[in-house]
């Protein structure tokens, strides 16, 4: 077997909106809606630069079935790059991008093929007038697919001198979290059609599911779309030898960053030294940046005396606004998303929970419901008529079990600074 490149990507999710900027600074969300298409033609440069032989992508091109022209002409423009650099490209379509989804009817370049959504394709790629390579994939032919797809796929014979395996599916593997479950199948289910590789597709942080017999991948989305997209994001690029020994590398892609920052506010001792805190936290950023532009949560943490401070009504709006005017006009900069005071008053806690009054009572209650997932359940029930409610399912997230106890704490600390300050 001849030595052969490919890349494989997944999740572009061009024309997506970034969450949460465009209702506060409608021309930067323009300009950050770029950002998924940048990422996209790097990755093209990177098929290019290395001399690839094929590029995989694993679904979720666009971020809606009803995919804009716009989208749709912005991507074929790139893949007319790849073939005119001989390069070619196999689509398996995912949940957000399924067939049955509106399209303008475009006609791809040749060296495109796109995966049906009725059953497996099996399709050999030759390299030099050998055979290296046979690709199977399946794309969603609707949104919500909630049948396990890898069972469709073919076993293939574990012979060493039979050429390379891949399969293209978008789906969700069991253990892995935080989206739907379409398409989902057990590791186990991967294993055991002896594929070499299997480039995967659907979650959006890159994930190395497993490191050999076979290769198993999710290579996150390429861009970053909102706070909990922060860090590093791009593609993987493999090589396979000719003694079939594969080496895979992730490549950083993202044309902007997200990052959540934290700053604990424990030492400082007035807003002065917050502000220069913030300050030389967004050089930082910067310097850490690598010359892209980054979106940046920041978290004020701890337990001091700044607590009151920032708990004033506007306090926190004020300061982001503060640090947006302070990037203004830089190039790259950082854009300061949303500071969120997750503080504490300067109490002693531990000297509270002994205390045989109220205030005593209270913070063992709390402590309780920290510990205990009984009286958190019951919470739960409690909430479930607001969640419910029409206005609750409109502007309302369901919280989970990090996020409830967050709120508790929250809710502790509001009512121990009352009843502290009034007892002073």
């Amino acid at each position: 077997m001849k030595t052969f490149k490919f890349i494989h990507t997944a999740d572009l999710h061009l024309d997506s909106p970034f969450k949460g900027i465009s209702e506060v600074d409608p021309e930067l969300s323009l300009s950050l809606t770029e950002a998924a298409f940048k990422t996209f033609s790097s990755i093209i440069d990177l098929c290019i630069k290395e001399g690839v032989l094929f590029l995989l992508i694993s679904g979720d091109i666009y971020d809606g079935e009803d995919r804009s022209l716009r989208a749709q002409l912005r991507f074929r423009s790139e893949l007319i790059r790849l073939y005119d650099a001989d390069i070619k490209v196999f689509i398996a379509h995912g949940n957000h991008d399924p067939l049955d989804g509106w399209s303008a009817n475009l006609e791809w370049p040749e060296n495109v093929h796109i995966f049906s959504g009725k059953n497996v394709e099996s399709i050999t790629v030759d390299h030099q007038g050998e055979p290296v390579a046979t690709i199977h994939g399946m794309s969603f032919s609707t949104r919500k697919i909630t049948s396990n797809l890898s069972r469709k796929f073919p076993k293939v014979s574990t012979k060493k001198e039979d050429i390379f395996s891949i399969g293209m599916l978008h789906c969700l593997v069991q253990g892995s979290t935080g989206h739907e479950p379409y398409s989902p199948c057990s590791l186990n289910d991967l294993i055991s059609r002896n594929y070499d590789y299997w480039a995967l597709g659907h979650v959006h942080n890159r994930a190395v599911l497993n490191k050999e017999d076979p290769v198993i991948i999710y290579p996150g989305n390429p861009q970053g779309l909102h706070p909990g997209e922060a860090g590093p994001r791009g593609c993987y690029l493999v090589q396979i030898n000719p003694d079939r020994n594969i080496s895979f590398e992730f490549i950083e892609t993202d044309a902007v960053r997200w990052a959540v920052e934290e700053i604990f506010i424990g030492d400082i001792k007035d807003a002065e030294e917050l502000l220069s805190r913030l300050y030389s936290l967004i050089k930082d950023i910067k310097q850490r940046s690598d010359g892209r532009s980054v979106l940046c949560r920041i978290l004020l943490k701890g337990r001091g005396g700044l607590y009151s401070f920032l708990s004033r009504k506007g306090v926190c709006d004020d300061l982001v606004l503060e640090l947006r005017e302070f990037e203004r006009g830089e190039s790259p900069f950082v854009w300061v998303e949303s500071l969120k005071n997750l503080t504490h008053p300067p109490i002693d806690r531990d000297s509270l929970i002994e205390r045989d009054d109220f205030t005593g009572s209270l913070v063992r209650m709390f402590e309780e419901m920290y510990k205990n997932k009984e009286p958190r359940d019951q919470i739960y029930k409690d909430l479930e008529a607001l969640y419910a409610s029409p206005a609750g399912r409109k502007y309302l997230e369901f919280p989970d079990e990090e996020h409830l106890i967050l709120l508790m704490k929250k809710a502790e600390s509001i009512c121990l600074d009352r009843i502290l300050r009034s007892d002073s």
